[in-house]
């Protein structure tokens, strides 16, 4: 007897690559809101020098937030166009650590490589790639 997708469950490596991206928008916000509130903290204080940037750096920190937790719900759903979004902002986190690596952060930088990696991993195995793509 066939089972529906419903009654199937999801392939562990999804699930825990599901929870990092899930922790990965959590702190995307958190730091958009940091970003957001040092801005305003500097423009109190007259200083302007660096405000496009910081303003620029936050909001797309905090698009970046949002548009992970849409594809952790799309993921969730069966999306498949969520499944390899996800993939890429993974695969662009990855080359920002190896930037992060050659100006000096070499600690932060492999970390975020391998947590990226992990969910890559997660996310390209064979056994979510068919369950995401079955309806």
């Amino acid at each position: 007897m066939a089972q529906s997708y419903s009654t199937d469950r999801m392939p562990g490596g999804l699930k825990g690559a599901l929870v990092v991206v899930w922790l990965q928008s959590a702190v995307n916000l958190v730091v958009a809101l940091m970003l957001f509130h040092e801005n305003q903290n500097e423009t109190d204080h007259g200083i302007t020098d660096d405000s496009t940037l910081l303003v620029t750096a936050a909001w797309v920190t905090l698009g970046t937030a949002l548009l992970l937790a849409a594809c952790a719900v799309g993921t969730a759903v069966h999306q498949d166009w969520a499944r390899r979004t996800v993939m890429a902002l993974e695969v662009l986190n990855i080359l920002s650590g190896v930037l992060l690596v050659l100006v000096g952060g070499a600690a932060p930088g492999l970390l975020g490589m391998v947590v990226s990696a992990a969910v890559i991993g997660g996310f390209g195995s064979a056994k979510a790639i068919a369950w995401v793509r079955r309806r």
